[in-house]
């Protein structure tokens, strides 16, 4: 049932009062829904998602496929309408209806906040791990087919828990009650590749070794040439993981890793000569220092020696060393050192995740269901991400803005949505300063006419 709200007259123009009525039958805040469902049918997002969930309910009494709740949920998650909370609210809007298939002036509508927390909590763990090796699949069927390399970096973020969730624990590390999520991005591109919830005390490496080890089976069965580097910081460095990625090396070859390793008292005593020589340097010039070196070294879980490079940094705040360990030889100190803090871009791609698509929403009760909920949240950024690629032919600032700024300029764009016998007629604004910008990227996602 619509909602009156009564006539409102403002003051603020002096020669005319300023009268606001809420009345406007088939208007949208959000003309933007088109736009992600353009891209999501070029990427088959929603229809794979949905495909992998099976579906126990009696076909005869069904009123909201999977499709449209998969689109549903997605593309709110997209234009900032992250929790199921949010469905009592937009499943009359006449542009997200029809985005998701129906008629703008469709009365079922789609839908409502019960139905959809029904949705989140059906699923279970073949399910989950259909939809993780969707992920892991279609990134690598993505690629182009002239790649020669591929940078996989990987990460943990911690998603705070406030209730009773399922798997929630505590973290001594970040100090709260949280779940601690595992991501895979394409280093280059800064694509989501796939995304794995853990319970809150997991170690930040637990189920690294093997999620990443799929990954590379994929794209070494697809590019048996393609050299492969995984980078993550030292949460990452540990015997299991090591040890997995060299027998890929042996097996495959061109796999190589740049990973982080705390400090320690042998790693500092062995770097020692070149803090020395920085310290001398930054007592001349008074000016930061970062001096590099190399050598062989081998923790007492390790079965041999590896390659670590050495950062020794000296600034007014004294000596800062940072240590790399990697099995790329050949190739100077300062050139591998700096290859591994350009994984620090994995961090903004982590906050488009959880800061722009409110990914650490994971408030149900079921740990399966918030597992979903963060897969969900990853298909938003597969389709948002395509759609900044876009973005980026018509405006470079557009190519590196951040996903709710990409969201407020492009998306957030009101609508006048009208039906008739031969069409649904969508009108945008005149004054829609982007007009031109959201013209070309649906001009350019539409498909082909087919052929008769």
């Amino acid at each position: 049932m619509t909602q009156c709200i009564t006539q409102l007259t403002l003051g603020f123009f002096k020669s005319k009062p300023v009268v606001i009525d809420f009345d406007a039958p088939e208007i949208s805040s959000d003309g933007g829904f088109v736009l992600v469902r353009q891209v999501d049918d070029m990427l088959g997002v929603s229809s794979s998602v949905a495909e992998a969930i099976s579906d126990s309910r009696d076909p005869s009494r069904v009123i909201h496929d999977l499709q449209e709740q998969v689109r549903q949920r997605v593309y709110g998650i997209a234009l900032g309408y992250e929790d199921c909370n949010d469905a009592d609210r937009l499943r009359h809007d006449p542009v997200l209806k029809t985005s998701c298939g129906r008629l703008p002036d469709d009365p079922v509508g789609l839908s409502s906040q019960p139905t959809l927390s029904r949705f989140e909590n059906s699923v279970d763990w073949p399910t989950l791990r259909r939809l993780m090796r969707w992920f892991e699949w279609s990134y690598v069927e993505s690629l182009p087919v002239d790649t020669t390399e591929v940078v996989l970096d990987i990460d943990s973020t911690a998603d705070e828990t406030h209730g009773g969730q399922q798997l929630s624990f505590f973290h001594g590390h970040y100090d709260h009650y949280m779940y601690h999520p595992l991501l895979v991005f394409d280093g280059e591109t800064g694509q989501l590749i796939t995304s794995r919830l853990r319970p809150g005390n997991t170690h930040a490496s637990r189920q690294a070794a093997g999620m990443l080890a799929r990954i590379i089976r994929h794209i070494k069965g697809r590019f048996p040439d393609a050299h492969v580097l995984v980078r993550g910081d030292s949460g990452f460095c540990v015997p299991k993981l090591l040890r997995v990625l060299e027998i890929l090396d042996e097996r495959y070859g061109d796999i190589d890793y740049l990973l982080g390793i705390a400090r320690n008292k042998v790693l500092q005593r062995l770097a020692e000569p070149a803090l020395d020589v920085a310290a001398e340097i930054f007592e001349a010039s008074r000016r930061k220092v970062r001096h590099f070196t190399e050598f062989e070294y081998a923790a007492g879980s390790w079965p041999h020696k590896r390659l670590v490079i050495a950062k020794a940094e000296v600034t007014a705040l004294g000596r800062n060393p940072r240590f790399v360990v990697t099995s790329l030889k050949g190739f100077p100190p300062e050139l591998i050192y700096d290859a591994y803090c350009r994984r620090g871009q994995c961090e903004n791609n982590i906050k488009d995740l959880k800061n722009a698509l409110q990914a650490d929403r994971l408030s149900c009760s079921s740990y399966t269901a918030n597992f979903l909920r963060l897969l969900l949240h990853s298909a938003a950024y597969r389709l948002m991400f395509e759609l900044r690629i876009r973005a980026h032919e018509q405006s470079e600032s557009l190519g590196r803005a951040q996903f709710d700024t990409l969201r407020l300029r492009i998306l957030k764009v009101g609508v006048l949505v009208k039906r008739s016998v031969r069409r649904i007629h969508l009108r945008l604004p005149r004054a829609f300063p982007l007009a031109h910008v959201f013209r070309a990227i649906a001009a350019g996602l539409d498909p082909p006419p087919i052929a008769a």
